[in-house]
């Protein structure tokens, strides 16, 4: 280091050493040339600096790979001098950002071909490819100009680069073209949301006016229209008199009915594309609705080809299927003269026709399930456990599609929106809640699993429970009962809550993350992928918050901060029943295109396996199935002597403050070879036994077609069995 060091000051010094005796030289050279015996020696004169020019080719790449970049300051940097006093930079990038929107432009390749120099000009062209979210791929040869001043090169701009046919001011127009909208049906060809021809009266003030028609307008209109003269009135009051104001949608027979009546002057009946949905409130969460775009969606779908004023899927199977329902819009990109005349077409893409879909749902099924929650606030879920299909989804309180597309309903929209019933939330999908103890399903396969527990594993009921330092009391300690000594599988049967604080806590002692873990492998605490509007939920976690043992035990029977959706509480037990198959939640069964006569059947997806062994499938299976059939069952007493084996599991779900608990019951049926699986939540119904219980039994009686036991005649029934303590 040294060494280097000393080198490198000697040449330091060398080189202060020459410079010095070059000025030495110089002097004496002047001295020199004083000097009368000899010649001066006359030296050339120094360089002046020189600026290389930039080629025409190294501007032109710049230009061009701006544009690529959509940097469009780079590209208005590259532009002559005299044509930026044409155009500022901010019009220059507002015309390329205009085009690149009504154009639907997602990606642009362009590409120098050729340029020419010819002195202080340029000729250079280029080859671009347009990649458009509406009209496919674009390509054009196209040709700019270049000049140079001052050494440099910069581009001749005019908007004929974007598109050689916006020369001589013409403009770009996009013409968008789309399909009538498909239907929605449910699994056996009834409709859940069609097409149908609406007829809307409307209202001219001033053709009212002119004709002096008001009044017999007005009187003509009362019965037919079912509204007073004083509420149609209040319809177009203050609203521009020259407009046509709706008044009401009113069927085709009405219309002839009433035809004479309603062709006075004033009085325009429009025919209008409108949406139905027959299954109305029954399914509405499930079926959804259309409604008109929003400012800000528009931004978001405007490359897509939808405009102000269309209309698209909001919610449910509408907006599930709207890549179906809608079909692809097709469009004509042209360039308009000054007149607004068609120039040139640049390029057009016809509209690809539009799809039904064919629904998992059951109609008739859904209709029942919608009977069952009456004043109840909760939800019901039906699901074919052999590939996840939907059969039923219902969200109560719920409501009617039709409110959304009917004008005269406003004040009914406007409640579902605000209601503090939540009339909006899908209490199936998005609804998170506790799920009590249900969750013993996932506990016990746990514990079976990686806990080093069995089936037979032992445990002692006194009621009330002290493993963690203080009292933590069993459901049944409310009756004055106890378990008494119980196994782990019966724990799950009689859902003996002492059980499974001991075993949280084993579990808690051996791996606090096992039981979340095992919790997040049946699909908690994630989106099932159902394609509604969901919820995640919540499981705890020892890796996000201080972990305590009575963390373990809480979540072991599923009170507390765990929160679960009634979507995935279906899929898990679905997947318990299957053998272990976790299905992701299908609503659409297939896609018909009737012009083609060809269909799409949608494949089932699976979510993943649970990690569970058959073994232990089994002896989950076998508790559940005791639940509805043992004599210690906690929701025996509701199945006693229905035709259809089943196997479910009871969950009361504490909430805090002084409200009653949630009521769940989550199962399946037949028991032997499962086909469907149900959850029913009821919020703050009380006893999942005695509230969710019977609901579940329902839905399955309409299912396998089971008769209701006959009434009793009066005078002969015996006394009413008094249901056993439960939880």
């Amino acid at each position: 280091m040294y060494d280097r060091t000393l080198s490198h000051l000697s040449r330091r010094a060398f080189l202060q050493v020459v410079a010095i005796s070059g000025i030495v030289i110089a002097l004496d050279a002047c001295d020199t040339a004083l000097s009368p015996e000899e010649p001066a020696m006359t030296l050339p004169p120094p360089a002046s600096p020189t600026a290389v020019p930039q080629r025409a080719d190294v501007t032109a790449r710049i230009f061009l790979e701006a544009w690529s970049k959509n940097n469009f300051p780079a590209m208005y940097a590259a532009l002559a001098p005299a044509t930026q006093t044409k155009i500022s930079q901010q019009d220059f990038v507002s015309r390329y950002q205009d085009i690149v929107r009504e154009a639907t432009i997602t990606k642009i390749i362009p590409t120098l071909t050729n340029i020419v120099e010819e002195g202080a000009t340029a000729t250079a062209r280029f080859h671009v490819q347009y990649a458009t979210a509406l009209l496919g791929k674009i390509e054009q040869d196209n040709v700019f100009s270049l000049v140079r001043e001052r050494g440099k090169w910069g581009i001749v701009w005019s908007p004929r680069l974007i598109f050689k046919e916006l020369e001589n001011n013409n403009r770009l127009k996009l013409y968008v073209t789309k399909s009538t909208r498909g239907n929605v049906y449910d699994r056996n060809g009834a409709a859940v949301a069609i097409g149908v021809k609406a007829l809307v009266v409307n209202l001219w003030p001033a053709e009212m006016r002119r004709n002096q028609s008001e009044a017999n307008v007005l009187a003509a209109l009362e019965p037919v229209l079912g509204m007073t003269q004083a509420e149609i009135k209040q319809k177009y009051a203050g609203q521009n008199a020259e407009w046509k104001i709706p008044i009401q949608t009113i069927s085709q027979d009405l219309a002839q009915e009433n035809a004479e009546a309603l062709s006075l002057p004033g009085i325009v009946v429009e025919e209008l594309d409108a949406r139905q949905y027959p299954l109305a409130a029954a399914a509405g969460h499930v079926a959804g609705y259309v409604g008109q775009i929003s400012g800000e969606e528009l931004d978001e779908l405007y490359a897509q080809g939808y405009r102000e004023g269309d209309t698209f899927g909001r919610a449910g199977l509408e907006h599930l299927g709207e890549a179906y329902l809608a079909g692809g819009r097709g469009g004509k990109l042209v360039a308009l003269d000054t007149d607004g005349k068609q120039a040139a077409v640049i390029a057009e893409r016809a509209t690809e026709q539009s799809k039904s879909v064919y629904s998992t749902i059951d109609a008739d099924l859904q209709n029942h399930v919608a009977t069952l929650l009456a004043n109840k606030r909760g939800s019901i879920t039906v699901m074919d456990v052999r590939n996840g299909n939907i059969l039923a989804l219902y969200s109560n309180p719920g409501y009617d599609s039709n409110a959304f597309v009917e004008r005269d309903r406003n004040q009914e929209r406007r409640n579902y929106l605000t209601s503090p019933q939540k009339i909006m939330l899908n209490r199936a999908t998005q609804g998170v809640y506790p799920h009590g103890s249900v969750q013993k399903i996932i506990t016990t396969a746990t514990a079976i699993e990686r806990g080093g527990l069995s089936p037979h594993t032992p445990f002692h009921c006194t009621g009330v429970w002290r493993g963690i330092g203080y009292p933590k009391a069993c459901w049944i300690n409310a009756y004055g009962k106890t378990h008494g000594n119980i196994s782990l599988q019966n724990a799950l049967t009689q859902s003996c809550d002492i059980a499974y604080y001991e075993t949280g806590l084993i579990l808690h002692n051996k791996d606090a993350n096992l039981l979340t873990d095992f919790c997040r492998a049946f699909g908690l605490g994630s989106e099932t992928g159902i394609g509604l509007e969901e919820s995640a939920g919540n499981v705890p976690d020892p890796a996000v918050q201080e972990w305590q043992p009575t963390d373990s035990t809480d979540m072991a029977i599923g009170q507390d901060t765990f929160l679960v959706s009634p979507i995935q509480v279906v899929d898990f037990v679905a997947a318990v029943a299957n053998g272990g198959t976790l299905w992701r939640p299908n609503l659409i069964a297939k896609i018909q295109d009737f012009v083609n006569g060809t269909e799409e059947t949608v494949a089932p997806q699976k979510r993943g396996d649970l990690p569970v062994s058959a073994g232990t499938l089994n002896i989950v299976r076998d508790a559940m199935h005791g639940v509805t059939s043992s004599k210690d069952g906690t929701a025996a007493f509701v199945f006693d002597k229905f035709p259809v084996t089943t196997a479910g599991k009871t969950g009361t779900s504490q909430v805090p403050g002084k409200n009653d608990p949630h009521a769940w019951f989550a199962g399946f049926a037949p028991f032997e070879n499962p086909q469907i699986a149900v959850c029913v939540m009821v919020e703050n119904g009380g006893e999942g036994s005695k509230v969710a219980a019977p609901i579940f039994k329902k839905v399955m009686e309409k299912y396998f077609n089971v008769k209701p036991p006959t009434p009793a005649t009066k005078g002969t029934a015996g006394p009413t069995p008094t249901p056993p303590p439960s939880e």
